[in-house]
């Protein structure tokens, strides 16, 4: 498999942890209680920062490299680029209501429920579509000179919460999720 498909796969690995605290989070405010909103906004500000300008401009090459081989195969994907910008305005929906929230500004508990689910599950169903359809039809179709273009082409950012070297906005966030997963593997039944 080409080293650009293992590395999104990570990415979409990690996108899934990030989407588990949302969930937690959104958990907590479903039971009436104050989520963390730090926690929240440094997702919100992981999101713009790295899978807008980073993971997402690779993904978009891959799918222009598998039209111009497979139009049929990147037809039943879609358009990736149309996609993420869907998901950019779901991303900005809840921002908002997190900005809103904030402010104290009045809104309907709603309306955060809404924004924040239908983040996670857009997200999820995104990154689902991309491994079953996109990956896929790319390993099959592209060449080896359209895997070294595209490798050329790489930004080579590390991913600011995920990388051994984490930037400190993203600090807080790592622990939390270092923890839950602690956590989790302390809850889950030993294997026979």
């Amino acid at each position: 498999m080409p080293q650009i498909i293992d590395i999104l796969l990570e990415e979409h690995r990690n996108i899934e942890k990030l989407l588990h605290v949302l969930e937690h989070e959104l958990e907590i405010f479903d039971r009436g209680d104050r989520p963390d909103y730090e926690i929240l906004q440094t997702i919100i500000q992981y999101f713009q920062d790295y899978p807008e300008d980073c993971h997402h401009p690779k993904e978009e090459m891959i799918f222009k490299k598998l039209k111009s081989r497979d139009a049929v195969a990147a037809s039943r994907f879609g358009d990736v680029e149309a996609e993420h910008e869907i998901e950019t305005r779901r991303l900005r929906s809840f921002a908002h209501v997190v900005d809103y929230i904030l402010a104290d500004q009045e809104f309907l508990r709603e309306d955060f429920h809404f924004a924040v689910h239908d983040f996670i599950e857009h997200q999820r169903q995104h990154l689902k579509k991309e491994e079953q359809l996109l990956f896929p039809a790319a390993v099959k179709a592209l060449q080896r000179e359209d895997w070294a273009e595209i490798d050329a082409r790489l930004d080579d950012r590390t991913d600011p919460l995920f990388d051994r070297v984490v930037e400190e906005k993203f600090h807080t966030l790592q622990e939390t999720i270092l923890r839950w997963e602690q956590e989790t593997e302390k809850t889950r039944p030993a294997k026979t």
